[in-house]
């Protein structure tokens, strides 16, 4: 378990990637730039996970419509689905603090649904490259490219939207992974103390012989208590059956 200073650090740094991770989405994530041999700028094209390619010029510029990188989108869906889970992990960070609940058993939903978001954050950073950029002759994470024959400069690189992700990831990944194994933890342990218990119960309890329970009363009822006692200690009484008298 991770001191109280540690743990109050991780959570500011968790919030703190939160933000980052929801800010980037408005960032540029990927940049292509064209330069000519005079270092003028020939096309500008900048991708945001949300609106696609964009550039600084006007749609009237033929060599930067020509210059431009194939379209590719990450499903909007995605997109949704991870705002949404960010809200879910301020939500838990604020009002469900896992060092403050009382009933850790309640809060293993947001444990799941952190770990959830960690998912979702590996998702945007291993996809993006593999599966848009790299398949679209999109060099990653940068390159600067000379074409002498066609005296152009082709510059590739990420943007910030694409690090501050990342950042995003490794400040939110130490107070989720706390958060998910002091749950899972102490469901763990609870678990095993009831079993523990039930187990002890079982091992101690005794079968209930009910003939012997009748003829134990009957005898209490004929003798009394003190005298059924006095009888009860005597190693006679517990290795010899009881006779019946004849009628």
């Amino acid at each position: 378990m991770m001191s109280d200073k540690t743990c109050k650090h991780f959570r500011i740094l968790y919030v703190l990637g939160l933000l980052l991770s929801f800010v980037s989405l408005f960032l540029e994530w990927y940049i292509y730039q064209v330069y000519d041999s005079h270092h003028s700028l020939k096309s500008y094209w900048s991708y945001n996970p949300i609106t696609g390619w964009s550039t600084v010029f006007s749609g009237n510029s033929t060599v930067n419509n020509t210059l431009k990188p194939n379209t590719f989108h990450i499903p909007i869906t995605v997109t949704i689905l991870y705002i949404i889970m960010l809200a879910v992990s301020a939500y838990t960070v604020i009002f469900r603090d896992v060092e403050q609940h009382e009933k850790l058993e309640k809060l293993t939903i947001n444990a799941y649904a952190n770990i959830f978001l960690l998912m979702l954050m590996l998702y945007y950073i291993f996809a993006f490259p593999v599966f848009y950029l790299i398949p679209n002759d999109l060099y990653f994470p940068f390159l600067h490219v000379k074409d002498k024959e066609a005296d152009m400069v082709y510059q590739y690189s990420i943007g910030p939207g694409y690090c501050a992700q990342i950042f995003g990831f490794i400040f939110v990944f130490p107070y989720a992974l706390f958060y998910y194994y002091t749950v899972n933890g102490f469901r763990s342990q609870e678990h095993s103390a009831k079993n523990a218990v039930a187990q002890y119960l079982k091992a101690v309890q005794d079968p209930v012989d009910m003939d012997k329970l009748i003829a134990n009363e009957q005898l209490k009822l004929k003798f009394g208590d003190e005298s059924f006692d006095a009888l009860e200690k005597l190693e006679s009484y517990h290795l010899q059956p009881i006779k019946k008298r004849a009628g």
